[in-house]
């Protein structure tokens, strides 16, 4: 579900920051419940959604207060926090909205120089080593796999057998009582109890696995699926990696003058920042913000 974005724009913060806020605590269209700022809800306030308990609540303001604000619910992976805390998220909170300032009035050279303007950010091979680490589709992984399929049988086969036996038995021995004729007394009782623990040990070689297995057979098949995931996400990864620098490049070469041309410029940089950081499990956010 998407976030409810609300926005409120004062003229005095437009002339002077340029900055739209969103309204707070505005109804979410789902549940009628108050809906709050990411940016902003309190520790306690994030613990009264349901799915976020109080330490994954603390966690959330402490990345958010070591990275000023946060861009986008997505930006959370980082914290690896599971699906469903996420969709909590995303139907309670919205997100204000700050305006990206605008180099007006400055003039580039060259190529070189307007590139330069992002030279903190991650490159595109640096996210797709984000995305490809996240969904684990690194080729190292991939080999790592390989390897460890053939030389696991290198090792011998350990088999350990182990048995218990319990016997128990009792034995008594009559005679009359001389004193009381036909009655009948029990002498020299005698129990006894055996308890007998067996142990083997058996290792085995397999020397033909060495050759081909069905274990190597199943890892081949599943690293061709790997693949093929890896090639999906490196091409979806990067594509929305290059459109965000192409939003970027417009904005500080043709930053728009009316105030909707720019909302939906920060607006699509907000929207393409999260589709990232959802291969990347929150690692470009991470990445931009610690630059």
């Amino acid at each position: 579900m998407k976030n409810a974005i609300l926005l409120g724009i004062s003229a005095l913060a437009l002339a002077s920051t340029a900055h739209a806020t969103v309204t707070p605590d505005a109804p979410d269209s789902a549940t009628g419940s108050p809906n709050i700022s990411l940016n902003s809800a309190s520790v306690e306030d994030l613990a009264a959604l349901d799915q976020v308990d109080s330490v994954e609540a603390a966690r959330i303001v402490s990345l958010r207060d070591d990275r000023g604000r946060l861009s986008s619910v997505e930006a959370l992976r980082v914290l690896e926090l599971d699906e469903p805390t996420l969709q909590s998220l995303r139907q309670g909170t919205h997100l204000d909205l700050a305006m990206t300032k605008t180099a007006k009035g400055k003039h580039y050279g060259s190529v070189a120089d307007v590139m330069a303007e992002f030279e903190g950010e991650p490159t595109a091979q640096q996210v797709q080593a984000m995305a490809m680490n996240y969904t684990k589709t690194h080729p190292d992984m991939v080999d790592g796999w390989m390897k460890s399929s053939r030389s696991a049988y290198f090792l011998p086969k350990l088999n350990l057998n182990y048995k218990k036996q319990l016997n128990y038995y009792d034995k008594n021995r009559y005679e009359e009582d001389v004193s009381n004729p036909g009655t009948y007394i029990p002498y020299n009782y005698e129990d006894k109890a055996d308890n007998d623990d067996q142990f083997e040990v058996k290792m085995e070689w397999r020397l033909d696995k060495l050759i081909i297995s069905s274990e190597r057979i199943r890892v081949m098949n599943e690293a061709q699926d790997i693949v093929k995931l890896r090639d999906k996400v490196l091409e979806e990864v990067t594509r929305l990696y290059f459109d965000r620098r192409r939003l970027e490049v417009d904005m500080l070469l043709k930053p728009p003058a009316s105030l909707d041309k720019q909302l939906d410029n920060e607006l699509r940089l907000q929207e393409l920042s999260a589709n990232i950081d959802a291969f990347t499990g929150g690692g470009f956010s991470a990445a931009v913000a610690g630059r």
